[in-house]
């Protein structure tokens, strides 16, 4: 039986290259598309990662005029919490947060405060709304708070007097701290009893009358309790300052 004589390549089958022209030039597209692709990925990357890090915050620093049933206040954009609200105009309700005792917005320094529950203790939390009931916090201590509470004791820590909430009453679980002012109405604070509960919730709650018609209510840690004289005094000054800046500041 004749068998076929084995075929030999050609001089020009030998002389191709292993990897063509054509696939070195498809590799090196291919490699330059990934380098582009790695250059965008790292840019979105970094711009996610300032976004996840702001989380809604804004260290923009300008007032923002804003009215609120009728009144008209101009706020640093970097003490409002809500991107929506830090649109100049009617709003119904703003939220607004600083730290203490500083009294500072956001800002790329002090950003571990806001972003980390566990470093909060001296951010204060504060909104401003329409005014649904005629007296305010201070005012209801006679005529509401003291039908509800126990007789007060000392506190210790602020030299405030203490009164626990009945258990059926609609405050059960919280303490009243009532302290005299030479010339002005006694102040008055809710706080949550800190029975069982995370070191995050051991928050207190305070509203005062403002403006026209305009009710500010503001929440703290209650650490903060022994500073109450200087806290209320720096809240009533920001108001004070709010409503003074919207006299000078931009159109709303």
């Amino acid at each position: 039986m004749n068998l076929p004589e084995p075929s030999t390549p050609s001089e020009e089958e030998e002389s191709q290259p292993l990897i063509s022209k054509q696939l070195l030039r498809r590799i090196g597209l291919f490699i330059g598309g990934l380098g582009i692709l790695t250059v965008i990925l790292s840019l979105s990357g970094r711009m996610i990662g300032e976004q996840i890090v702001m989380s809604g915050h804004s260290t923009d620093t300008s007032r923002v005029t804003i009215t609120v049933n009728g009144n008209r206040i101009a706020l640093p954009s970097n003490t409002i919490r809500y991107e929506k609200q830090r649109r100049g105009g009617e709003h119904e309700r703003i939220d607004a947060y600083f730290t203490w005792p500083e009294l500072e917005g956001y800002t790329h320094t002090n950003r571990n405060q806001f972003n980390d529950i566990g470093n909060s203790q001296n951010l204060v939390f504060l909104s401003l709304s329409a005014r649904t009931m005629p007296m305010d916090m201070s005012a209801r201590i006679e005529p509401v708070y003291s039908r509800l509470t126990n007789r007060g004791s000392q506190s210790e820590d602020s030299g405030l007097l203490a009164y626990v909430f009945d258990e059926d009453t609609r405050y059960a679980g919280e303490i009243l701290y009532v302290g005299a002012r030479d010339g002005e109405p006694a102040f008055a604070v809710r706080c949550l009893k800190d029975d069982g509960m995370p070191q995050g919730a051991h928050s207190c709650l305070r509203d005062i009358n403002v403006g026209q018609d305009l009710s500010v209510t503001y929440r703290f840690s209650r650490d903060l309790l022994p500073q109450w004289r200087r806290l209320d005094a720096a809240v009533e000054a920001y108001i004070s300052e709010a409503f003074e800046a919207s006299e000078n500041n931009g159109t709303s």
